[in-house]
């Protein structure tokens, strides 16, 4: 391993505001407003951060949860319409496998193009069979970050336009 990349990573990681992870608070807006919550939802910010932009712009009655304020979501038992917001992409599925145990109605979590990618064929089979779907996914760019994110809305409503084949080629 180069010793002199790894130094620059984490040089330029380390130097990084803070705000630099952050979701910026109008495509927040944005991906809430195409989000089917209704006013009387309860509505649970899975991850609200030290800015809570989610948390904040939720028109519903809400809720969070915070690891850094002492609330694990894989911990949490207690039952939500909707679980929205920005999971660590590392554990991307982990917090889908809890978010649809806890919703009645939906999910909607933005991630990246590996968060994506944890949504292979035998993982949306899992949440088919439990009777969840993928209804929408949204992409959008931020200027501050490498790529395209994907906003993924999951419903019990199956649209049909969202199909996977198990078989491999």
């Amino acid at each position: 391993m180069n010793t002199f990349i790894e130094d620059s990573k984490n040089k330029r990681a380390k130097n990084r505001d803070i705000t630099f992870h952050y979701t910026n608070e109008q495509m927040v807006k944005d991906l809430l407003s195409i989000t089917p919550i209704l006013p009387s939802d309860t509505v649970l910010d899975a991850g609200s951060g030290k800015n809570k932009v989610w948390y904040n712009n939720i028109n519903a009655f809400k809720s969070e949860c915070e690891l850094e304020d002492g609330c694990d979501f894989l911990q949490l038992y207690q039952r939500y319409d909707w679980i929205v917001g920005n999971p660590p992409f590392s554990i991307g599925w982990k917090f889908v496998e809890k978010a649809v145990e806890l919703a009645d109605k939906g999910v909607a979590f933005l991630g990246n193009i590996n968060f994506l990618n944890c949504l292979n064929q035998n993982r949306l089979q899992q949440l088919a069979d439990k009777g969840w779907y993928i209804n929408r996914v949204h992409i959008v760019s931020d200027k501050r970050w490498f790529g395209r994110y994907y906003y993924i809305i999951f419903t019990k409503e199956n649209p049909g336009t969202f199909t996977w084949n198990k078989q491999s080629y």
